[in-house]
């Protein structure tokens, strides 16, 4: 994408939003007549009137039914990329979830993909033609507008790339991938925000546009949630991959930090090792999840990426304490702030149907949440945030709330013996985590993967509910529960407080600003234990969802 050189952020902004709507064909805009849109926008992919029938058919199916039907050849994957091509326009236009569009490029690998199965029989690779979307853009801009035209163009994510076999067939894109590229989310200021703005301004939600679509990797979450992509890939250090899956109804996981390749991420805080970021995927199905993360491991990418663990894919060794069944422990609060109605609704709801299908389920109390939250926002920024403040010196462009916020988190310059001390508590509050867990005797932890449902644009400050497994290393997913707010999630009444943050969050709840937002629950395990985890959430989601 071609962007106008200027020191003005407005005027960059103007230039990249201009070159990215210049790449959507006319006929694949929402026409005037259908605006201005209303809130709720999650349907407006089917029912605009831009896709056909068999096109609306290709992108209502989840990841592996659509991989199915390409190598059946019940669709090519032009016809597959053209549908999601149109859609992820769509979306675009009513979340700007989009920061690069690649519809000659998607086209053209999809013509191949099918010149190939044609030739030979075989699929190439276990994705072929699932068309797929990237956190990033072909600028890297790190949500800066001083990054966006002079930063250096972004390379496939080596998670991807494994995934057609050009890390160990040492083959070029064009000729190795087995998956559509169609474009690439956006992400916030200083990928730091359960928020995705930027000088670009913020992506929406899709149930409800006046909502957050979460973040950092909100654009993804928007761009699946409204139905403009079938699988994708995010970055999780806080919650950046479960956060936004959650608010915007789909699926997420973030794994144990080391065990999928990050090789070719890009981001600002490169060298930050106390809080290990975590590559992971998006979509529609629990099924879709080991899809993606069994693809990439059985590439053996740890043999050409050190960002990898050697630790191949055995999901036939998870046992459960339970017998056949995972023993769940259920986290109703995290100590610090009590989830609002709708969320504790979800929660009753799905332990309520768990006990019916003879899960074992107990309670799990929360340890030492405030104390976490202290430890990790202090290791997110050991530079006093440095690198962050000279990307938005370079122009004028202001910082945005919620990027000043996080800055402020128990933020400053740290010496190395400074970190070292604080690596040295985070080992030990890990290690007193891990002993909490195993006195439970539980296989897996269910809980809010937040206090509410998305919240109201600019208003995200609370992220604990996810931040802890980052702390701890744990992996972790979200499902979505099938419930969103109604009329009927009252305001309850509320005169005692576990502090500050959870008074700020029960007056923030109102379900007549939050209906129709998506509820969604998270599941835990111990580190290392991503197997398991997978495992659980195809079993208590298919309950929960059934």
């Amino acid at each position: 994408m071609t962007v106008t050189a200027s020191s003005d952020w407005r005027t960059i902004a103007e230039s990249f939003k201009a070159a990215l709507n210049s790449k959507i064909p006319s006929e694949w805009k929402i026409p005037d007549s259908q605006r201005p849109l209303p809130l709720d926008t999650s349907q407006l992919v089917k029912q605009c009137g831009i896709l056909d029938v068999t096109e609306v058919a290709i992108v209502s199916l989840d990841a592996t039914d659509l991989r199915d039907a390409i190598v059946g050849r019940q669709y090519s994957a032009v016809e597959v990329a053209t549908a999601y091509l149109k859609a992820a326009a769509i979306v675009h236009q009513a979340t700007s979830c989009l920061m690069d569009y690649f519809p000659a490029e998607a086209l053209a690998r999809a013509a191949w993909l099918d010149e190939e199965l044609q030739r030979t029989g075989k699929p190439v690779g276990p994705l072929h033609g699932v068309p797929i979307s990237i956190k990033g853009g072909s600028r890297v801009t790190f949500g800066a507008d001083s990054r966006s035209p002079r930063g250096q163009g972004a390379r496939d994510h080596r998670g991807v790339r494994v995934v057609g076999g050009q890390a160990y067939r040492g083959k070029g894109r064009d000729h190795g991938v087995d998956l559509t590229q169609c474009g690439r989310r956006w992400v916030w200021c200083a990928i730091m925000h359960l928020e995705t703005d930027s000088f670009l301004g913020p992506t929406v939600n899709p149930f409800n546009g006046n909502l957050t679509s979460g973040g950092s990797s909100g654009g993804e979450g928007a761009l699946i949630g409204g139905g403009g992509s079938v699988l994708g890939v995010g970055t999780d250090i806080g919650g950046s991959i479960r956060n936004p899956a959650a608010l915007n109804g789909i699926y997420g996981f973030k794994p144990t930090s080391l065990r999928l390749p990050k090789g070719g991420n890009k981001s600002e805080m490169v060298g930050q090792e106390s809080i290990a970021g975590a590559i992971g995927p998006m979509g529609r199905s629990a099924r879709d999840m080991s899809l993606f993360v069994s693809a990439v491991l059985a590439a053996e990418p740890w043999k050409i990426d050190g960002s990898n663990v050697g630790m191949p894919w055995r999901p036939s060794e998870v046992a459960w304490k339970g017998g056949d069944k995972p023993r769940i422990g259920v986290m109703w609060d995290d100590g610090v702030v009590r989830p609002q109605p709708p969320m504790r609704k979800a929660l009753q709801d799905a332990v309520g149907k768990l006990k019916s299908a003879g899960f074992e389920v107990v309670d799990y109390s929360p340890f030492r949440q405030a104390e976490g939250w202290e430890i990790i926002s202090s290791l997110y920024f050991t530079d006093g945030g440095e690198r962050i403040k000279r990307a938005m010196a370079a122009t004028d462009e202001p910082t945005l709330p919620l990027t000043k916020w996080i800055m402020e988190q128990n933020t400053q310059p740290r010496s190395a013996l400074g970190v070292f001390e604080l690596v040295k508590g985070r080992e030990a509050f890990r290690s007193e985590y891990n002993a909490h867990f195993l006195l439970a005797d539980i296989d897996v932890i269910l809980c809010p993967p937040g206090p509410g449902p998305a919240p109201e644009l600019g208003t995200s400050k609370y992220w604990s509910y996810t931040s802890i497994f980052n702390l701890v290393d744990y992996p972790s997913a979200v499902f979505p529960t099938g419930r969103a707010v109604s009329p009927d999630d009252g305001i309850e009444s509320r005169e005692c407080f576990l502090g500050k943050d959870d008074r700020d969050i029960w007056q923030a709840y109102d379900p007549a600003k939050f209906l129709k937002a998506p509820l969604s629950l998270q599941i835990a395990c111990q580190r290392w234990e991503d197997e398991k985890v997978l495992a659980a959430l195809s079993v208590i989601a298919a309950v929960v969802c059934g």
